[in-house]
C-alpha cells in the first residue's frame, strides 16, 4: 500500500514556504503522494447538507475556520510540481461543477506536462451548492453533467487531431484546439469520489478507481467490491481499478468542534479513537495495516498540528517508524530518536 499526505495548503499554516518545505520533506522521506483539496468560493452561511456531517449543514463560518487560507488546489499542485521530482500529485477531490471542462482540460494537461505525468485527478460532484452558485456555475443535474464533463476531458486529451468537435447535452464545442497535451496519452488517471450509489456506479463505469473519504476499512472493502462489479458489468477489467482512501490523525480539538464531519465519520480518524499522535508507532502501523487489508492501494494520511514544526516532526516520525514497517522493513529511517519527534507533535 502506498502512503500519501494531505498538503498543508489549508489552515493557519498555509503559506507557500511551508507548502514547499512540507512537499520536499515528504518526497525526501519516501512518501508516495501529495494531495490537495478543492474549495474555490467558501460562503459564510451554508444551508447545503453535508453527507459526512450526518446530512446537516455546517454552522456559520465553520468551513472557513477549518480551511483557513485555502490556497487554490491546482495552483498549489503546479507549485509543488516545480519543487519536487518523484512524488505523485493528486486532487482529493476536485469539484467538477466549479469549472468548465475546457478550462479543466487545459489546466490539467498543463499540470500533467509540468510534473512529467505524476498527476492523479480525483473528482467529485460536490455538495456545496452555495459555492457553485457564487461562481455562477450550474448545479442542476450535476451527476449527468459530471459524466459528460469527464467524457469531454478524455476526448480533449486523446483526440488524434489538433481540433475537437463535441455536441453533448450540456456542452457544445466546434473545432476547439485540443492542445496543450498532457504528458501521458489519454491524460491523467481519474479517480471518482463520493459514497452514494451513483458515485460508486460512476467510479466503476468511468473511473480508473474510487477515492473515498474517512470510512472504515470494512466499508471501503464493500464499496470497492461494488465499484469492481459495476466495472465488470460494463465490460471493464475490475483488476485495473485502484482504491484510494483517507485517514486523519489530527488531534486538534479546536478544529473538531466545528463538526465538519459527524462523529460516525470522525471515529475513523485515529485521534477520535483515542489514538493520538503520541501513540506508539506500532499501534499506528496496526491501524494502517487494516486499510491495506481492505485492499487500499493508496492511503492519504492527514495530521493537522498546532504548529508547522510539529507537522514536519510528525512526517519524520511516520517515515522513521511507520513506513518501514508497512513496507516490510524497507524505506528511509532518518537519524534521530522517535520519542523526540513524538514529543514535538503532541
Amino acid at each position: 500500500m502506498e502512503v500519501g499526505l494531505q498538503l498543508p495548503h489549508l489552515g493557519e499554516h498555509a503559506t507557500p514556504s511551508f507548502v514547499r518545505d512540507f512537499a520536499q520533506a515528504a518526497e525526501e522521506l519516501g512518501f508516495d503522494g501529495l494531495w490537495a483539496a478543492d474549495h474555490v468560493a467558501v460562503p459564510r452561511r451554508i444551508r447545503s447538507a453535508y453527507t459526512l456531517a450526518g446530512g446537516r449543514p455546517p454552522e456559520d463560518g465553520a468551513l472557513s475556520a477549518v480551511l483557513g487560507g485555502n490556497l487554490e488546489c491546482l495552483t498549489t499542485l503546479a507549485y509543488v510540481a516545480a519543487v519536487t521530482r518523484r512524488v505523485k500529485l493528486g486532487t482529493s477531490v476536485a469539484v467538477l461543477p466549479l469549472r468548465h471542462p475546457l478550462l479543466n482540460a487545459a489546466m490539467l494537461a498543463s499540470l500533467d506536462a509540468y510534473c512529467d505525468g505524476r498527476l492523479w485527478f480525483g473528482v467529485g460532484a460536490g455538495w456545496l451548492r452555495e459555492e457553485a452558485e457564487a461562481l455562477q456555475m450550474p448545479w442542476d443535474r450535476r451527476g449527468a453533467r459530471m459524466d459528460e464533463h469527464l467524457e469531454l476531458l478524455r476526448r480533449m486529451w486523446s483526440e488524434p487531431g489538433d481540433y475537437l468537435t463535441f455536441h453533448g447535452t450540456f456542452y457544445d464545442v466546434e473545432e476547439i484546439d485540443v492542445r496543450p497535451r498532457p504528458a501521458r496519452p489519454g491524460g491523467p488517471p481519474i479517480l471518482v469520489g463520493g459514497h452514494s450509489a451513483s458515485a460508486l456506479d460512476r467510479a466503476g463505469r468511468l473511473g480508473h478507481g474510487w477515492i473515498a473519504s474517512r470510512i472504515t476499512p470494512a466499508e471501503l472493502a464493500a464499496g470497492f467490491a461494488t465499484v469492481r462489479e459495476t466495472a465488470r458489468r460494463h465490460g471493464r477489467d475490475p483488476a485495473t481499478l485502484r482504491l484510494h482512501a483517507n485517514v486523519d490523525f489530527s488531534p486538534r480539538a479546536d478544529l473538531r468542534r466545528f463538526a465538519i464531519v459527524s462523529d460516525a465519520v470522525a471515529k475513523h480518524g485515529a485521534a477520535a479513537q483515542g489514538v493520538g499522535v503520541s501513540e506508539r508507532p506500532e499501534e499506528i502501523v496496526a491501524s494502517l495495516r487494516a486499510y491495506a487489508g481492505a485492499g487500499v492501494h493508496h492511503l492519504k494520511v492527514s495530521a493537522r498540528m498546532a504548529t508547522a514544526e510539529a507537522e514536519l516532526a510528525w512526517l519524520r516520525l511516520l517515515a522513521r517508524e511507520v513506513l518501514p514497517a508497512l513496507r516490510g522493513g524497507s524505506g528511509p529511517r532518518p537519524a534521530g530518536r522517535a520519542d523526540d519527534a513524538q514529543r514535538q507533535v503532541t
